[in-house]
């Protein structure tokens, strides 16, 4: 019976999140005001229905594993192992067109399969910048290659794991979310986060069409996963689970504050962090899995564009997340965060890929065109790099983690302790 009222509440949720995305669509194209408040009236109306089945399917997935006087149980001490599996990580695609799709597709499957010796992937794991300026014709490409590579390496679409980053928001929809008023007219409180100051005239922004400009992100996110992507802040960490490798991948959007006017405004929503963390202690099933947090943008950079509120590190720590993806910086990266300093304690390592497909002009020097593969096994984690130098060239080892004195360079790293 149980199992029933589920399967109907979430047949409901997607028919109501399909309906979302062409209400959502309308508005971006209607210019008359009354019909854009009229849609937007909808809009609110639908998603706070999602909300409300969203908190039931919840409360009867939660139900049956919560014994009512039970406490959290904190992440597990114990080493954690889990079978051998292969990760595909891919940062700053930037696609532009199909051109790319095909061509990005045909150079990777011949790297992945000949060089690599790898016939199936378990995760594809995007950190952002899928798209150069957020519209269709980029989105259409990049889920043409998703499609390719799904397809020969045999990955289902909960193995897709999609981060925004802050080339998947619209500037142009961004810019229509604010509007100018005279300084004197204005009634409002003077919130620099929703009021721009130009002296006499201020600009004002709408919250809810400021939300829209992840609208085509979300379209895209929706075609490759079969699910909305949802707009509202707090609810974009979405916990991925992959029983059969044991993994639990968390994907964070630390782009939710930039638009054309604060562009380095990177850091990840605090109530994000709190749903994510707050479903993970309710669920037993992901206490052993090895946890991954995913989002865009780096913690340390030289450049102002980098998450400066680094405090969600600590409950993720807590939480025992063990390692972190990102990318925006456009250079294979990797450091540590430690929580506790004892040499056992909690941890993340920090794995950043490089930018798999952005134009030269963007290419940070010494620093190819770039991605990771990572290989899990028993209690390991080996992070492979590759390079492409020439733009229809092939992928090639990126010797570059140096082994000390006196050795030569390595295309890949080791972590061990995946606990």
């Amino acid at each position: 019976m149980a199992e029933d009222i589920l399967k109907q509440l979430q047949d409901n949720r997607e028919l109501l999140q399909n309906k979302l995305v062409f209400l959502q669509r309308d508005k971006i194209i209607k210019v008359d005001a009354g019909t854009r408040f009229q849609l937007e009236q909808e809009i609110k109306e639908v998603q706070t229905q999602i909300q409300e089945i969203t908190r039931e399917i919840e409360n009867l997935q939660t139900k049956p594993a919560i014994a009512p006087t039970a406490t959290p149980t904190p992440p597990s001490s114990s080493k954690i192992s889990i079978p051998l599996t292969r990760i595909l990580h891919l940062s700053d695609l930037h696609f532009g067109n199909t051109d790319d799709a095909y061509n990005w597709y045909d150079t990777l499957a011949q790297d992945l399969r000949y060089e690599l010796g790898c016939d199936k992937l378990d995760a594809l794991i995007l950190s952002g910048d899928i798209a150069n300026k957020s519209i269709q014709e980029e989105y259409i490409a990049a889920k043409q290659f998703i499609d390719d590579l799904s397809g020969e390496f045999q990955l289902t679409t909960n193995q897709i794991i999609i981060a925004p980053g802050n080339h998947d928001l619209n500037w142009q929809i961004s810019e229509a979310a604010y509007t100018l008023q005279q300084r004197k007219c204005y009634r409002g409180y003077l919130d620099e986060n929703h009021i721009i100051d130009k002296g006499e005239n201020i600009e004002v922004l709408d919250a809810e069409q400021y939300k829209q400009r992840f609208t085509y992100f979300s379209y895209f996110y929706q075609e490759v996963k079969g699910e909305n992507y949802p707009l509202e802040y707090e609810e974009q960490g979405i916990l991925n689970y992959l029983p059969e490798q044991n993994l639990l991948i968390l994907s964070l959007n630390s782009a939710w504050q930039l638009d054309h006017h604060y562009r380095t405004r990177a850091s990840i929503h605090p109530r994000t962090i709190s749903n994510a963390l707050k479903t993970i202690r309710q669920n037993p099933a992901y206490q052993n899995c090895v946890k991954i947090a995913v989002w865009h943008h780096p913690l340390n950079s030289p450049y102002e564009d980098r998450i400066k509120d680094t405090g969600f590190m600590e409950r993720l720590a807590q939480a025992g997340f063990r390692f972190a993806l990102h990318g925006h910086i456009h250079k294979a990266e990797n450091s540590l965060y430690r929580y506790d300093l004892n040499t056992t304690g909690r941890k993340l390592d920090i794995i950043c890929a490089g930018t798999f497909g952005a134009p030269i002009r963007e290419w940070v020097p010494g620093y190819p065109l770039q991605y990771n593969l990572l290989k899990l096994e028993d209690n390991k984690l080996i992070v492979q790099t590759r390079r492409r130098e020439e733009l229809n060239g092939a992928w090639k080892p990126d010797a570059r983690w140096l082994m000390g004195t006196g050795q030569n360079p390595l295309p890949y790293y080791e972590i061990v302790d995946l606990g």
